[in-house]
């Protein structure tokens, strides 16, 4: 983290300052998959022109935000994708993308001006494919190699429920073998709170099977796999599909913007009480937020920067004991 940006974070936690420091951007909900688990596969009605997408992030900008997550959809599909990079690299503004890495090869001249890329990778190809659709798995690789020739850091992002719980041993030594971190969540009924898909449903494990599954999780990262994961979200999803009740930073250093411009506090939560940037001006849109925590974070992210915020770094240390991996 920058010194500029660890300041604008102290200042927003001691002095009650909030500043969309961090902003997630679902550049569009246009997709080239159409994965099991996700709410997000087709373009909105209404998502913001290239003219209001500028100025809705030289707005957000004003005001305090000095990083960005383009996510979807999949924002390698947005027609000026390109442009609205090179807008917030001028800016000065560290940016980085979630992608299916289908495009990434394609779009080597955006994907070259990344901090970081972060590429959905769900285990070997029949696994990977049953979910996301046919060939996906190999084009999710390739298009992390494309990156890493560009050397742009690629992270994966494994999603664990029911179609990969019984192969994480798998998973992780194919991390291992392409070269990559990864990052292991868990698999949710919708990405946004308090919403029921049935696709979704079908994935979500239930406590005890997602128990074990992070039990081996836990066993690789403490013999030396490179298992991003922190111990923070590791303990925080032993309670998951329940609350667990952690520090939020949602509304006070971080914001979601939507294809419409809709900006919310947080990005998981229902989609029923944005604030429009178009209509409000970012500004007022982020004044007007709700800064309440829900306790069901389900990104590895987002959970262990929560407990970062509420000073509980006792939680980045690992457990004393082990748990015996099943």
């Amino acid at each position: 983290m920058k010194a500029s940006t660890l300041l604008s974070v102290l200042k927003a936690r001691v002095l009650n300052v909030p500043a969309p420091i961090a902003v997630g951007f679902e550049l569009t909900h246009q997709c080239n998959l159409a994965c099991e688990y996700c709410d997000r596969h087709t373009k909105l009605p209404g998502e913001m022109t290239f003219e209001q997408i500028v100025r809705a992030l030289d707005e957000l900008h004003s005001i305090g935000m000095k990083e960005l997550s383009l996510d979807g959809g999949e924002p390698l599909t947005h027609p000026r994708v390109g442009d609205v990079v090179d807008h917030l690299v001028g800016l000065g503004v560290v940016v980085r993308m979630n992608t299916n890495g289908i495009l990434v090869r394609k779009k080597k001249d955006v994907v070259r001006k990344l901090a970081k890329v972060k590429i959905s990778l769900d285990g070997p190809p029949d696994v990977h494919d049953r979910v996301r659709g046919e060939r996906a798995f190999a084009r999710a690789v390739d298009g992390a190699n494309a990156a890493r020739e560009l050397s742009v850091p690629v992270e994966l992002t494994c999603v664990v429920g029911v179609h990969n719980a019984a192969r994480i041993d798998e998973i992780v030594e194919l991390a291992t073998v392409l070269g990559f971190p990864i990052v292991f969540q868990p698999a949710r009924d919708s990405l946004f709170v308090g919403t029921v898909r049935g696709p979704g449903r079908k994935l979500r494990l239930e406590r005890e099977a997602l128990g074990r599954a992070f039990d081996r999780v836990e066993h690789h990262k403490r013999a030396g796999a490179n298992v991003l994961n922190g111990w923070a979200s590791l303990r925080h999803f032993r309670a998951f599909p329940g609350d667990r009740e952690l520090p939020c930073a949602a509304g006070f250093i971080n914001a979601t913007l939507d294809p419409r411009g809709n900006l919310f506090h947080c990005g998981q939560v229902a989609r029923t009480d944005g604030h429009n940037v178009v209509l409000l001006g970012a500004e007022e849109a982020f004044r007007r937020l709700t800064r309440v925590g829900c306790g069901q974070c389900w990104c590895a992210r987002v959970v262990e920067e929560n407990y970062a915020w509420g000073g509980r770094f006792d939680l980045a240390l690992p457990p004393a004991r082990a748990r015996q991996p099943h």
